[in-house]
């Protein structure tokens, strides 16, 4: 025990207490002066008596009795009223120190300095008294008087010699920093110990070494250590388990190791804690076999595992999904005799349920309950979890219910586990019970609870529900915090809800929340996922703007958005912000662009990508080879991809089930499908197994070259050989394939099958079907097709829409197509380009070009880029309508836009041509002369027949010469354009003479041209001259066709001469020259009127042999394409030979209106008498039509 003489030695401190007066002496013991305040109002007692009596002096023995009977008494206020002298007191126990110090507290007027003076004394007379706890007890009051640890360890040291203390007093004044939690003060203590010659124990040398560990502050580790040796500190085992943790924890398992093998050469021997460690470390870093290796060690060098040991491994073993393992490292405890605690069970029944084995969970369950150890929250919630997951929400209830039975109230873990359960699996309801009971059983329901079934409203897209569930929330006093909102914006961005998500997120502001880069990043990504890049886009400046800064993540979603939108140039100027802002690409930024340029099928800027990626270091990945097929093989270069794709069989991993797909459907989409079957057997034959797209892209093939059976052949092969498709896809293009080329029956009929019997369909499915039923007009069977759809909780996408609009603007159903634009609009669908090119084509059916225009002015103002299609039907419609002002001011837009407009000169001239606009058209064709575009022959051509037909035929030379200048054709073209000129616009006498100065000047005219100035004469009956130009022909070598004898033909039918026509006809038939249906009419006509039905006959026999016309005693037969006079003329034949009175007879059956149905076979019937030949009536015969 400590003397008495620490109090009086402590007391010589203060100023000798004067016995004057009571006030003077309280002053004199209590008041000196300091540079501190007052004593702290928590350490002083307000109502504190201050004594007035004055003692009487005593002196010697009497005094030293007196003084000791006080103190032991606790009668502390009797000292300021005695006289006497300080000498040494007897030794007390520190409990007196304390009572003392309470005493002393408790006195009015007491400074600070004082207190710090007197509490450093109590400090040392306990720390001496060995009573730690208390001393550890006024150290903290002590650190709480606002001095830092530097005055501290002076007042300290100010008061040691005065108790002959003992360092360990700063030993315990370290570990109090420690328990605080703080780091810096006690390594600067342990540095001022070591100034005046103090070593800190080994202990409290640990004691900071695992702080700064558990901070994971390494450096600062290794520093301690090196001054603990420098101190001649003795490190102990517990030192290095604890330096082995930091290494391990820096990743320098190998290092570990080492210190180990030191440690033992060192003499140390390492205790089952350093071994736990290493393993728990092991473990961690997934080495696994190291792990056991070093327990196998362990156990040879007579260490015994303990329980924490098996823990670590099987905790490693359940992680890594072998949970049957580390069971049997359970049985193995068992036979060491070492018994597993709820850790152990607790893990294993965890690591089951995570594989997916709640039974065997629950069997392990069970075998915890009978070695008595009572289950917690954590085990109950870990089965309530695993029963969910696999849908049995009646065990989990059960679980829970037992869990109250053993008296064990669930805690939120246990009902959060069970909520969430339900709500992924969609059983809202059972869930609101689950929170109704939580409520009942006093369990505050908190923002966990509410956010969980948020969560499962909006993944069942019961918005409605969700939003009121908010409102609850919020009206029962549970703020929501940055989750909950992040549910919701995700619920509502998925389910394209613009306008809900804007309010949501001013919700969120005015709650005071910001959102965090979790709740940008969702929705930029939803938004990319819908197509809405600029949406996503100015949210992210949005985000820029509060601070946060972009990674890898969203910036590559933002590239890959923009590649998918076809906005390369934009996608290639945001992979420069992101080196401006510094994010370089990596592998997966330059995948998107190569795959995005892929997609356009350049081939050579995807080269030019995948060089620079190189050039950057980063790897290609078999994704990146399977994108440069693409490109190649979306830009028809297919040679080019099989030499590519031979030189990657040479580089290992490049080639997977991606790259053969992607060669097989270039090969198939460019009509090579025996190279593409044959790519697939060799793919057989290494191991890739055909898969779903590797069947779509065959049937596509099929299809696509209209072979419809072998199509249907290959889907039952790919069925009957049970094609694992994760969707509809191939079915999808089944329906597609049948509908396109017609066999819409069929395709309803395997439509329904596959719905009713083996397949769930989805709206990708039931929209091939709308488009085979919209191809065809059948607007019923598209609304039968809906109306499935609805029962079948399909909801239409962008694609139903747009297939809908489609087929009602083909049928020029205005009010539909905009009622159906309506109701896209509020099911929160944005148009977009296909969108509008419907819309626009049903305006320009109906001829509302004006308005067709300004819904394209509105979709490029929308940042939504029309397809070359829309403006070029646009254009068309205009100039097929006169409006050339309107297809000029297309043309200036095709132009801003940058296409390529050749198409678009084409249809222009054609229209302005049409308007006899000659200039403005020749204009034109100067003006892509500028561009580095050739006018085509067929364009000067028009131009030419257009200037002759205007009677300018000095512009028509000219336009010759220049076609001739520019070579855009041959001399001979040239010059028979100019006579074919010349002829169709009556200019018959110039064109022969132009036509002879051609043939004099050596130059053989087409056919076409002497075709044209034949009809020309023979339509001025100048049949003479026509037939000169036949013997030109002839000595030219200039083969005539059917056309041309058809000319001369109807050129003698009209003069009369049937016998010069029919002279033409057999020489056709010499010369194995077929007549066209137009001959044979111009041939019956003329027989008709002249009455030769001889040579009728033989002309109808000629038909018969060409299958246009069969008969029988009661029948005739004629096909579709046979001329309606056939019928006339038999009819006369048969009348001349059965009755001679041919004016009196009339055929019931008329030639069709020009123009109107003809029947694909007509049947003839005619008869003397009656239809059933019952009797038989003398007369005129009578023809029946039958179709």
């Amino acid at each position: 025990m400590p003397s008495s003489s620490s109090f009086c030695v402590a007391l010589k401190r203060f100023p000798e207490l004067s016995r004057r007066t009571a006030a003077v002496t309280s002053r004199a013991f209590f008041s000196c002066p300091g540079p501190a305040g007052t004593v702290p109002q928590r350490w002083r007692n307000s109502d504190a008596t201050r004594p007035t009596s004055i003692v009487p002096s005593t002196s010697g023995t009497d005094l030293e009795k007196s003084v000791y009977m006080i103190l032991t008494i606790d009668r502390w206020e009797s000292l300021n009223h005695m006289r006497y002298k300080l000498t040494k007191l007897r030794p007390v126990h520190g409990r007196l120190a304390l009572k003392f110090l309470d005493w002393v507290m408790k006195q009015p007027g007491f400074e600070l300095n004082h207190l710090i003076h007197i509490l450093s004394l109590t400090s040392h007379i306990l720390v001496r008294a060995r009573m730690y706890d208390s001393a550890k007890s006024i150290l903290r009051e002590l650190s709480l008087t606002g001095l830092g640890p530097k005055s501290v360890f002076h007042a300290l040291m100010g008061t040691y010699r005065l108790c002959s203390s003992d360092p360990s007093v700063f030993d315990t004044l370290i570990r109090v920093y420690l328990s605080k939690g703080m780091v810096e003060e006690p390594l600067e203590i342990f540095h001022l110990m070591g100034f005046v010659g103090f070593k800190p124990s080994v202990c409290t040398c640990n004691g900071i070494l695992s702080a700064l560990a558990r901070e994971r502050r390494g450096g600062l580790v290794w520093s301690l250590f090196n001054d603990m040796l420098d101190s001649e500190i003795c490190p102990d085992v517990a030192t290095f388990n604890i330096l082995i943790n930091v290494l391990c924890a820096e990743g320098e398992i190998k290092r570990a190791g080492h210190l180990l093998k030191k440690m033992k050469e060192s003499g140390y021997v390492p205790t089952v804690v350093t071994y736990n460690t290493l393993l728990n470390w092991y473990c961690k870093m997934g080495r696994y076999k190291a792990a056991i290796q070093l327990f196998e060690q362990m156990c040879s060098k007579g260490i015994k595992a303990d329980v924490h040991t098996f823990n670590v491994l099987i905790d490693d073993l359940c992680k890594n999904g072998m949970s049957s393992k580390g069971y049997l490292l359970l049985r193995k405890m068992r036979k060491m005799m070492i018994a597993p605690n709820e850790v152990t069970y607790n893990t294993l029944i965890y690591g089951f349920v995570r594989e997916g084995k709640t039974g065997i969970a629950a069997k392990v369950f069970d075998q915890m309950s009978r070695s008595k150890l009572s289950p917690n929250c954590i085990t109950y919630s870990a089965l309530i979890d695993g029963f969910c997951r696999e849908g049995e929400f009646e065990e989990a209830i059960n679980i829970l219910d037992q869990m109250e039975e053993e008296g064990l109230r669930p805690d939120e873990a246990c009902y959060g586990a069970l909520l969430s359960g339900l709500s992924k699996q969609g059983k809202l309801n059972m869930a609101r019970s689950c929170l109704e009971r939580m409520r009942s059983n006093g369990l505050y329901v908190g923002q966990i609870a509410y956010t969980v079934l948020i969560d499962g409203f909006c993944r069942k897209e019961l918005l409605d529900e969700a939003m009121l569930l908010f409102t609850e929330m919020v009206r029962d006093g549970v703020n929501p915090d940055l989750v909950t909102f992040s549910v919701l914006l995700n619920g509502f961005s998925k389910a394209r809800k613009t306008s809900h998500v804007k309010e949501i997120t001013g919700k969120m502001y005015r709650s005071g929340l910001q959102p965090n880069d979790v709740i940008h990043s969702t929705l930029i990504h939803n938004f990319c996922q819908q197509g809405k890049v600029m949406e996503a886009l100015r949210l992210y400046r949005v985000m820029a703007h509060e601070g946060y800064t972009a990674d890898h993540i969203i910036c590559n979603t933002l590239v890959a958005s923009l590649c998918r939108s076809g906005k390369l140039e934009e996608a290639e100027n945001f992979v420069q912000h992101m080196n401006n802002i510094g994010i370089e690409p990596n592998a997966v930024t330059f995948d998107c662009l190569i795959n995005g340029y892929a997609s356009l099928g350049d081939g050579l800027k995807v080269l030019s990508l995948f060089d620079e990626m190189t050039k950057f270091g980063h790897s290609p990945t078999p994704f990146t080879y399977a994108s440069l097929l693409k490109g190649l093989c979306r830009g028809k270069n297919i040679a080019e991809a099989k030499k590519l794709f031979d030189r990657l069989r040479y580089i290992p991993s490049a080639i997977d089930k991606v790259a053969y797909n992607t060669l097989l459907g270039g090969l198939c989409k460019n009509g090579n499908l025996s190279e593409a079957l044959a790519l697939l057997d060799e793919m057989v034959k290494i191991g890739f197994l055909p898969d779903g797209y590797t069947y779509t892209s065959l049937l596509s093939g099929l299809f696509r070259k209209g072979r419809v059976v072998p199509a249907i052949f290959l889907y039952i092969k790919a069925m009957i050989k049970g094609t694992s498709l994760s969707n509809t896809i191939f079915h999808t293009c089944l329906i597609d394939g049948l509908s396109k080329e017609g066999h819409s029956k069929v395709a309803s009929y395997i439509y329904n099958e596959l719905t009713e019997n083996t397949l769930c369909p989805d709206t990708a499915f039931a929209n091939a079907i709308l488009d085979g039923y919209a191809r065809r007009g059948m607007m019923g069977s598209i609304n039968n097709c809906l109306s499935v759809m609805r029962r079948s909780n399909l909801a239409p996408n962008l694609i139903t829409y747009n297939i809908l609009l489609h087929g009602h603007a083909k049928k020029q159903d205005l009010k539909m197509c905009f009622s159906v634009y309506s109701r896209m609009a509020r099911d929160g669908f944005e148009p977009d380009k296909f969108t509008y090119h419907s819309l626009i084509l049903g305006l320009c059916e109906s001829e509302l070009l004006e308005i067709g225009v300004k819904f394209l002015k509105k979709m490029v103002l929308e940042g939504i880029l029309p397809e070359r299609p829309t403006i070029d039907m646009l254009i068309s419609k205009c100039c097929a309508r006169g409006k050339m002002e309107l297809a000029l001011t297309l043309f200036d837009l095709l132009t801003f836009l940058q296409y390529d407009d050749v198409g678009a000169y084409s249809t222009i001239i054609y229209g302005l041509n049409k308007k006899l606009e000659f200039a403005s058209s020749y204009g034109l064709m100067h003006e892509m002369l500028q561009k580095g575009y050739t006018p085509t022959h067929k364009q000067y051509i028009n131009l030419i027949n257009g200037m002759c037909r205007v009677g300018n035929f000095q512009a028509a030379f000219r336009l010759k010469d220049e076609m001739q200048a520019l070579c855009i054709t041959s001399t001979d073209v040239a010059e028979s354009a100019m006579v074919r000129g010349l002829s169709r616009c009556g200019k018959i006498e110039e064109s022969v003479i132009l036509l002879n100065r051609t043939v004099k000047m050596g130059i053989v005219p087409t056919l076409a041209t002497f075709t044209s100035v034949m009809h020309g004469l023979c339509k001025e009956s100048n049949l003479k001259e026509a037939l000169r130009l036949k013997q030109v022909m002839d000595l030219l070598g200039v083969k005539i066709d059917a056309v041309a004898y058809s000319v001369l033909i109807t050129g003698h039918c009209k003069v009369g001469d049937v016998k010069g026509a029919l002279r033409f006809y057999e020489e056709m038939k010499s010369r194995h020259v077929w007549a066209n249906l137009t001959t044979y009419s111009v041939l019956f006509e003329a027989i008709l009127s002249k009455g030769d039905f001889a040579d009728g006959e033989v002309l109808l026999k000629d038909l018969e042999r060409r299958g246009l016309f069969s008969w029988d005693q009661r029948s005739v037969f004629l096909e579709e394409n046979a001329p309606w006079e056939v019928v006339l003329l038999f009819e006369r034949i048969f009348v001349h030979q059965h009755i001679q009175d041919r004016s009196s007879h009339l055929l019931p059956c008329q030639p069709p209106v020009p123009g109107g149905r003809r029947p694909h076979l007509v049947v003839v019937q005619y008869c003397l008498g009656t239809m059933d030949g019952t009797q038989e009536v003398r007369g005129r015969p009578n023809l029946y039509l039958t179709i």
